[in-house]
């Protein structure tokens, strides 16, 4: 009964984190510096140091309590080195120590345990669909280890708190000397090597973020003994385990100008492995370049279009490009304007080496230093796409807000002219390599 009650605490723990991911994760507009996105090419802090305590909770085959202990409290410190090796996992090294007290009626057991134990961690805000911690300041982890607790115990009666001699028990095994492990079966008060034993544990926890060099956390594992000796009683269907429970404060350290591994968010596309993820819509993309090819093959050349295309060769140098309109003092990018950045996307996939200069206009606002922020938007809105969207690195843009300067239509004209939205676009310049 012991057993389920505590795995549905966890799986009630697991459901919760779960949905908090979630919700978060659905809200997450994914509004990154540079500095919070993760890479290989970069540099991160990866160690961590944890000092905390916590309440320690015996469950063995003397327990009387279904899963808090209603006396004898018991607490212990706990230090953990860790070694963030992806956002997403992570390996530490963890030692707690802690006396016990457990018991019924008739018997009871105490003793005092040295755990160690090596785990294996997983960030569970990870694995979602914008990989990364939730507001930037949570994670939720789970582990999962292998460990060896050291331990002495002593057997006692209830009623007296005197050793239990094996006599008590079986008449006539005055020899074997009492019921002790890490004391002298002849003298219970004299300690001797402790035993050691082989344990399972697994842990839920969470983390926030204080700052660049300390983290907040709290931590709960169950842990399962692979011998049922903790108590030194040999009966009863369930092996012995314990609970342990701790709140903890990490330093991590490294350069004070770097993040922490941990704190940094992974690029969308990509699993926790760090493979690519096969796209959903890549044959929806081949197609829609294979129409492209065939759209410039047979589209008809306008005036317009060739007005446009020859202002890009004079000021620009190139007329590699591809042009975005916007409507008045808007920076918003509709769907076809999305397709067409779409194909300068693809193109500087399959050419690593080309750059992207873009320049946007504004004439809108009378207001110069308006129009200049106006353009800075849709330059900003641009890169946005390329970078969170379509996954190309930022450092190949270059941006360039012109406002109302070098407009394409005279500013004096604007008022009379019915392709004045010409003046409000901006201009994505391809660099060949």
């Amino acid at each position: 009964m012991r057993v389920r009650n505590y795995t549905i605490i966890t799986l009630i723990t697991l459901l919760c984190c779960s949905s908090i991911t979630r919700a978060q994760f659905s809200s997450d507009d994914r509004q990154l510096e540079e500095h919070m996105r993760y890479s290989r090419e970069k540099i991160f802090n990866t160690w961590s140091l944890a000092i905390g305590y916590g309440p320690f909770i015996m469950q063995n085959d003397l327990t009387s309590y279904a899963v808090f202990p209603d006396k004898h409290w018991n607490f212990g410190p706990m230090l953990k080195l860790s070694k963030q090796i992806h956002p997403a996992w992570a390996f530490d090294l963890q030692f707690f120590t802690s006396d016990f007290r457990s018991g019924n009626e008739v018997y009871y057991s105490t003793g005092n345990i040295n755990d160690y134990s090596f785990n294996a961690v997983t960030y569970i805000n990870q694995w979602f669909n914008y990989p990364g911690p939730m507001n930037d300041k949570w994670n939720l982890f789970l582990k999962v280890g292998v460990g060896v607790t050291s331990y002495r115990t002593r057997v006692h009666h209830t009623s007296t708190d005197e050793v239990v001699h094996y006599s008590d028990l079986v008449p006539g095994s005055e020899d074997e000397g009492y019921i002790v492990l890490g004391y002298d079966p002849q003298n219970p008060d004299r300690k001797i090597a402790r035993v050691n034993e082989l344990v399972i544990p697994l842990t839920i926890g969470t983390q926030y973020r204080l700052n660049r060099s300390f983290d907040i956390g709290f931590e709960t594992s169950m842990r399962w003994s692979l011998e049922d000796k903790l108590d030194n009683i040999l009966t009863g269907a369930n092996n012995d385990k314990y609970w342990y429970t701790n709140i903890h404060l990490a330093y991590k350290f490294g350069k004070k100008d770097k993040r922490h591994s941990r704190w940094t968010h992974r690029r969308y596309g990509f699993n926790v492995f760090e493979r690519p993820r096969k796209d959903p819509l890549a044959d929806e993309v081949a197609l829609l370049e294979e129409e492209l090819r065939q759209y410039e093959a047979n589209r008809v050349i306008t005036v317009d279009t060739v007005t446009i295309l020859h202002h890009a060769m004079r000021v620009y140098g190139s007329n590699n490009m591809v042009s975005v309109y916007f409507d008045s003092n808007k920076s918003i990018l509709d769907t076809k304007d999305q397709v067409e950045l779409a194909t300068t996307a693809l193109y500087m996939k399959k050419n690593p080496g080309s750059k992207v200069d873009i320049y946007a206009y504004n004439d809108s606002d009378d207001d110069k230093i308006k129009n200049l922020e106006i353009s800075k938007k849709r330059c900003e809105s641009i890169l946005s796409y390329f970078v969170d969207d379509l996954g190309i690195d930022k450092n190949r843009f270059s941006l360039h807000p012109r406002g109302d300067n070098d407009l394409l239509i005279p500013k004096d004209k604007r008022k009379n002219s019915p392709i004045r939205v010409i003046n409000r676009r901006a201009d994505v310049v391809i660099i060949k390599p």
